[in-house]
């Protein structure tokens, strides 16, 4: 009789184990599910902001209201010589403007609209704030009279003198944003090297660490009389002490981005092979971009302020000249209207600046907060 021989009934395999990812997708929607404040919190985090039909419609109002003001209250005595014309065009334009986006906004279905949508989302508020400043200034100054010529024209004035003035006044422009793009370009590249040497090399930290901390922080004004007799021209003296003050925020920064590097990254890049080059160009400063950006946003406003003083002082061109012209022969609605200039001149580079890290930076999304 032979043996029977039995083979044991094949068991199912056990289930996978779940993924990290998939544990952690698993602990996110029971949060979610459990606890509903925190999942507002968060929709109203990501969610793209939309147009508020609202408040864009207020803003159109608004800017209508005040071309309505302009157009039918007539100015008081004092400012009727300088007409209203380009304060009207502007409120009209305004006006006109947003509703044509808003209009375009009512389509999301488009790219276009999509991003009407968004950009009246994000800045209808501010538009409204606008034209109640606008609607104000325009009382106060051309339809009352409480605030009287020449140190408070109304804003069609400004608009006027720039206008009038729009060759001299675009020359000083120019010649602004040379003086300052080879100022930081100097400065930024010296603040550069100078920081990944510090960064890099003991050596180096020991012997420049003084020299930036005695020698950065001296106010740029301190140096005008040494460096316009040091200098054989006004420009080169004005790009040193514009690259002096670009130079030191970089330089900290940067041997700072350098230092925080850590260790772990280039003992396992020389575990592989890799030689000094790739570990400075492949390793330390692509891990020091955050604060080699940061370094370039300290410095652009001091940088400002840099270009100004010297303008003022020394070189015989620029916004800074030309405002500080226009103040010697009380020209003030002028001067005004170079200041409003240089405000958007001022504000429009950070925000490049700002587009630029955002996107060489992609990775850092949500992470840090400017």
């Amino acid at each position: 009789m032979t043996a029977l021989t039995t083979q044991p009934a094949s068991r199912p395999a056990p289930p996978a184990a779940p993924s990290v990812a998939e544990q952690d997708a698993e602990r996110r929607d029971g949060v979610l599910a459990a606890d509903p404040v925190v999942r507002s919190a968060l929709v109203r985090r990501h969610r793209p902001r939309t147009v508020n039909h609202l408040l864009t419609g207020i803003a159109v109002g608004l800017w209508a209201a005040g071309a309505l003001l302009v157009a039918l209250v007539p100015p008081t005595r004092a400012f009727t010589v300088h007409g209203e014309r380009p304060a009207l065009a502007l409120a009209s334009v305004i006006a006109v403007g947003l509703a044509a986006v808003w209009a375009l906004a009512a389509r999301p279905g488009t790219k276009a609209g999509l991003q009407a949508s968004r950009w009246l989302g994000a800045w209808a508020p501010w538009w409204i704030t606008l034209a109640v400043v606008f609607a104000l200034w325009e009382l106060a100054t051309a339809k009352t009279g409480a605030l009287t010529p020449p140190y408070f024209p109304p804003p069609g004035q400004l608009v006027t003198e720039a206008w009038t003035d729009r060759v001299l006044l675009g020359q000083s422009i120019g010649n602004s944003l040379a003086l300052l793009a080879v100022g930081l370009f100097c400065g930024g590249i010296t603040g550069l090297a100078t920081g990944l040497w510090m960064g890099w090399s003991k050596q180096a930290g020991y012997w420049l660490n003084p020299i930036v901390r005695y020698i950065g922080p001296v106010p740029t004004l301190a140096w005008i009389p040494i460096v316009f007799i040091a200098f054989p021209s006004s420009f080169s003296a004005a790009v040193f002490l514009i690259a002096l003050t670009v130079w030191f925020p970089m330089t900290v920064l940067t041997s700072a981005g350098i230092r925080s590097v850590p260790r772990d990254y280039f003992d396992v890049c020389q575990t592989l092979g890799a030689s000094n080059r790739f570990l400075i160009f492949k390793v330390s400063l692509p891990a020091a971009l955050p604060n080699i950006f940061t370094g370039i946003f300290m410095a652009l406003p001091t940088a400002f302020v840099t270009l100004t003083i010297a303008e003022t002082l020394g070189v015989n061109s620029g916004l800074g000249w030309y405002i500080n012209w226009k103040k010697g022969w009380s020209a003030y609605p002028a001067m005004y209207a170079a200041i409003a200039v240089m405000v958007v001149l001022c504000g429009s580079l950070l925000n490049l600046e700002l587009a630029i890290r955002n996107r060489v930076l992609a990775w850092q999304k949500d992470l840090t907060r400017w």
